[in-house]
Parts: structure tokens; C-alpha cells; sequence
């Protein structure tokens, strides 16, 4: 059968230690079952034989060699089908010198450990196989029964109780045989059904799993077109914007004397929503800058990046009056340029909402449970609850009457928080915040303490 011919023509694995050790542990496993069987056996038995049941101990010995060579060596030298094959003729062949010894035909209960090489027979060979299992089994029987009519008798019968004895031999072992065929058949039916069932689910998922890929294969397309037009767009705005942002700028410095009062609120409007709109574009322009190009990782050290980022900012530190603390801080695995994207972003939010000649911003960091911490702490504004989540979004910001800072409104294109939460995420890290309104912001960034990933 199918079934039967793979397991008979399997390919004989490689040998390793691993196999040796294995074979060795189960013909390990089979001596110590048989020598504890054995003992047990002769201690249960030893007020009911009339002979010493040590005179099969050499047999029972040898059974016990017999399985730890066998189990070691026969797979190398014969392979797996003839390995089989020896190894159960042998067995019963000595099972039946064994129940010679132990009595011969008088000890018709012992007939029942035949059925274990039939079993045996069963599952490891095919239909057929526990078929001749049992008659050879049967044979085996017959031989002793007629060993017993000979001067080699342990114990001596008539030629009517061998002929019953052989035919029970024979009708039980058969009647064995069918058993363990007709639900071995059943399990071989139902192992070939699951295969089938696996089979075709692979069959499916394979399918199911191609059409997913080819899905995100033109979503990724997709998304890289809607990527290089919004690139395009924003970068062919850019220059007519910042022209227009020029001449109202030139407008309102060289007309202001002789416009009306309206005009000039207007034309003010004009350059401030400008140059937002101006802002905007620039950090989108980063944003698909900072994402899209490769960079290869490298140590980076926070404490260098923080230096850079604070030698940039101090005009601004200077103008607002701030004071700028700076702990010790680790080094992390990752890409410089977006790493040091990060740190400016931070340090550049906090320099914006301190109040003028009061801000205090702090700089901490460490290595805690295997994640490198930087934290930028700030004495500014705060941050109202509900907006904790969104300013991470792209586009997401507090709105202008609840960000003042010495009474004026602090504008913001909700693009730099965004990017830096897809930088730190990138490099397998977190974000997150802690404010208050009023009570300042504490902007806590994780990253991986160490490895290269």
C-alpha cells in the first residue's frame, strides 16, 4: 500500500551523535524494561514453578544484548526495512525458547505474549505483514509443541494436547492479527484523511498567502506612487510659496506707513499663514527626507547629538533667557542622522514653550531593564491630557488658543512629533509623554541598549 511503501523506502536520516544518543537511550530504555519485567516476574512466580526459573536467565540475557545491538547497529548495516524484519524474527524465535524453558505447552497462559510481535507487526509493517507475524508466531509454537514429544521435553505431552495447543495458538494469534489490522486499517484511513485534509489546507493557504503578497506587493506600489506625488507637490510649492511669502514680507516693511490700518492687518495675515504654511511644507519635506532615505547604523553616542542639537539652538536658549541641564547619557545602536532628527526635535519644542527668563530644561538619561532612556524635561506650558496621543499623529497638534507662551500663541505644523515617533518605532523603540497643563513636559524616548538591530 502507499502508506506502507513510504515507510519501508524512507530515506535513512544522517547520522549524528544526536541519532547515536537516541538509539542508544531506547535500546537503554528496553533492557531496563526487560530486566525489570524479568525480576518481577521471577519473584511473582517463584512458589508456582516446579524448576528454577534461573535457567533462563541467559536466555532472557541474551534477548536484552540481543535488542541494545540491534536497536544500535542494525538500522547502519541492514537499513530500516530489514532492520525490522530481523529484529521481530529473532524476538520471537526467542520468546519461544523462553517459554520452552519456562514450561512449554503447560503454560498455555503465556501464549498471550505472541501478541505483542503481532502488534508489534502491525505497526511498523503493512496489511499483510501482521498476517505472517501471526503465523509465524503460530509456527514458532508448533515447533515447540514439537519439541516438547522429544527427549529435549522440559515437560512431556501427548500428541492431543499438542494439536490443541497449536490450533488455540493458532486460531488466537490470527484472531489477534485481524484485530490489530482492522484498527490499524482504521488509523492508516484516518492518518491518510488528515494528510488529505493538510494537504489541501496547505493547498489553500498557499493560495490565500500568494494573493495576499500579490495584494501588498501593489499596495506597497501604491503607497510609493502616493509617496513620490505628495514629494513632487510639496516640493513644487515650496517655491512659488516662499516667493509670495517674500514679496508680502517686502510689501509690509516698505508700504506699512501709507496702508490702512485694515490692509495692514490683512497683509500681516498673509505673512504669518505664509509662513506656516511655509513651515509645513518644510518639515514634510523632511518627514519624507528623514523616512525614506537609508542610513546604516552605527554606535551613536546621545550625549554628542545633545551638544550638537543645543550649539544650533542657542540663539533661541539665549533669547528665551533658558537654563539647559545635561546629565550623563548612553550610547545606542542606530542611524546618526535620524537619531540626532530626534534629539533636535525634542530639545527644539522645549526651548520653544518655556517662558522667557524662566525656562529650565532638563536632560536626563540611563539604562533600565535592557532600554536605553532619554528624557527632555521642561518648566513650559504643559500639554492638556486629551491631546497626549494626538500630537504624535501626523498632523496632530493642540490647538493655537490653548498654546501660549508669554501671551502669544505658539504655532506648530503637527509633522515633527510625527516623525520623530516613526524614527524611534523604526529602531524598535517607544515615546511617550507626561504634562500638564502649566506644569511642564517631560518628552521620555526608548531605545535598545545594545545590539545591532
Amino acid at each position: 500500500m502507499p502508506d506502507t511503501a513510504a515507510r519501508a523506502t524512507s530515506p535513512l536520516p544522517p547520522e549524528t551523535p544526536a541519532n547515536l544518543a537516541s538509539r542508544a537511550r531506547s535500546a537503554t530504555l528496553i533492557a531496563a524494561a526487560g530486566l525489570a519485567t524479568f525480576f518481577v516476574f521471577v519473584w511473582a512466580t517463584s512458589e508456582i514453578f516446579l524448576f528454577d526459573l534461573g535457567e533462563v536467565a541467559w536466555i532472557f540475557t541474551s534477548l536484552i544484548l540481543l535488542n541494545l545491538l540491534l536497536a544500535a547497529t542494525a538500522p547502519r548495516w541492514a537499513g530500516w526495512r530489514a532492520a525490522i524484519y530481523v529484529y521481530e524474527w529473532v524476538q520471537v524465535i526467542i520468546l519461544s525458547v523462553i517459554l520452552h524453558r519456562l514450561g512449554g505447552l503447560m503454560m498455555g497462559t503465556l501464549l498471550i505474549t505472541y501478541a505483542f510481535p503481532v502488534i508489534h507487526g502491525e505497526m511498523l509493517r503493512s496489511d499483510s505483514w501482521v498476517f505472517v507475524t501471526a503465523n509465524l508466531c503460530a509456527a514458532c509454537y508448533a515447533v515447540m509443541a514439537w519439541v516438547e514429544s522429544t527427549a529435549l521435553s522440559e515437560v512431556r505431552v501427548d500428541i492431543h494436547q499438542q494439536v490443541a495447543f497449536v490450533t488455540i495458538a493458532f486460531l488466537t494469534l490470527n484472531f489477534v492479527a485481524l484485530y490489530a489490522n482492522r484498527y490499524g486499517s482504521q488509523l492508516r484511513n484516518l492518518a491518510r484523511h488528515l494528510q488529505a485534509k493538510v494537504a489541501e489546507r496547505t493547498v489553500e493557504l498557499s493560495a490565500v498567502n500568494a494573493e495576499l503578497a500579490a495584494k501588498a506587493r501593489a499596495l506597497e506600489e501604491k503607497q510609493e506612487e502616493l509617496k513620490s506625488f505628495v514629494y513632487t507637490v510639496t516640493h513644487d510649492l515650496k517655491s512659488p510659496l516662499s516667493a509670495i511669502l517674500l514679496i508680502a514680507d517686502l510689501l509690509l516693511q516698505r508700504e506699512a506707513a501709507g496702508l490702512a490700518a485694515e490692509s495692514r492687518e490683512d497683509l500681516e495675515r498673509i505673512v504669518r499663514l505664509a509662513g506656516g504654511t511655509e513651515d509645513m511644507i518644510r518639515d514634510l519635506l523632511e518627514l519624507f527626507r528623514i523616512t525614506s532615505q537609508p542610513e546604516a547604523p552605527a554606535w551613536v553616542e546621545l550625549g554628542v547629538l545633545v551638544e550638537g542639537a543645543l550649539e544650533t539652538l542657542r540663539p533661541q536658549i539665549a533669547a528665551k533667557g533658558a537654563r539647559v541641564e545635561v546629565g550623563a547619557l548612553p550610547r545606542v545602536w542606530g542611524q546618526p542622522r535620524k537619531l540626532e532628527h530626534v534629539v533636535s526635535n525634542l530639545l527644539g519644542n522645549a526651548v520653544k514653550y518655556v517662558a522667557a527668563d524662566h525656562g529650565e530644561i532638563t536632560v536626563s538619561g540611563g539604562v533600565e531593564n535592557g532600554s536605553a532612556r532619554l528624557s527632555v524635561r521642561d518648566n513650559g506650558i504643559g500639554i492638556p491630557p486629551a491631546y497626549h496621543r494626538g500630537i504624535f499623529e501626523l498632523f496632530g497638534r493642540v490647538p493655537g488658543q490653548e498654546q501660549k507662551v508669554d501671551d502669544q500663541a505658539v504655532g506648530g505644523t503637527g509633522v515633527g512629533l510625527a516623525v520623530v515617533k516613526r524614527i524611534v518605532e523604526a529602531h524598535e523603540g517607544s515615546v511617550a509623554v507626561e504634562s500638564r497643563p502649566g506644569a511642564g513636559s517631560c518628552f521620555t524616548v526608548r531605545l535598545p541598549a545594545s545590539g545591532e538591530g
